[in-house]
């Protein structure tokens, strides 16, 4: 009996959520149907030495672009290409239709949790609030100046939020981004592993964010 009190999950005061890969995902695309729609809309990937360097233009602008012009921006002044203002518009829109994360299905059942709730993520704050509906607060690296796995991103959001470790609750997909550097701060954590990969984790895992009222209202 002790052995499952101690076990219990405390009702949380705050409840952080990873974004990318925990509530929502980002649409597949073949790869040469992609890069040979960017070629006719001006930007044309070579080589190898191109592909890493789009790959990496791409991760950086979707944590500091403002909006997806300000992204399309960023990445043609990455490979110093000038386009026209209807090709850019082009461009623009074809990243906007291509990039859009989509939320999952069972993201929909944390919106009405009766917690405070926040959004730690390494993405620019207008995709998450392109998506996900108002109530929760959004940590992009934008506001807190660092990026997950780095502990003073969390110690941000508690900051803002005037919580304590202690009283938090973070639950992510990534264990080592997400979950490790929580834990050491001293919150709670729990693995959303959708497709069962990870067996016998140290952490507690749910397969759908569905799980999660029962756990937080039961403690169990």
């Amino acid at each position: 009996m002790i052995l499952e009190k101690e076990n219990k999950m405390k009702k949380p005061k705050l409840i952080i959520f990873d974004f990318s890969g925990t509530l929502a995902c980002f649409k597949k695309y073949d790869p040469k149907e992609y890069f040979s729609c960017l070629a006719e809309l001006g930007l044309e990937i070579k080589n190898e030495e191109q592909m890493k360097l789009f790959h990496n233009l791409f991760s950086q602008s979707l944590v500091h672009a403002l909006d997806w012009f300000d992204f399309s921006r960023k990445m043609l002044d990455g490979f110093s290409l000038k386009i026209d203002k209807e090709k850019f518009d082009k461009l623009t829109e074809f990243f906007k239709k291509r990039t859009m994360p989509e939320l999952y299905d069972d993201a929909r059942e944390v919106i009405d949790l009766p917690f405070p709730k926040a959004i730690l993520s390494t993405g620019a704050r207008f995709l998450i609030e392109a998506v996900f509906p108002k109530g929760f607060e959004i940590f992009s690296p934008k506001e807190t100046k660092f990026i997950k796995p780095d502990k003073r991103a969390f110690l941000c959001v508690l900051e803002k939020m005037k919580k304590r470790p202690e009283e938090t609750i973070m639950i992510g997909d990534e264990i080592e981004r997400d979950l490790v550097p929580a834990r050491e701060l001293g919150m709670e954590v729990i693995l959303i592993d959708r497709e069962n990969k990870i067996s016998n984790p140290s952490f507690k895992k749910i397969n759908s964010l569905a799980e999660l009222k029962k756990i937080l209202i039961t403690g169990l």
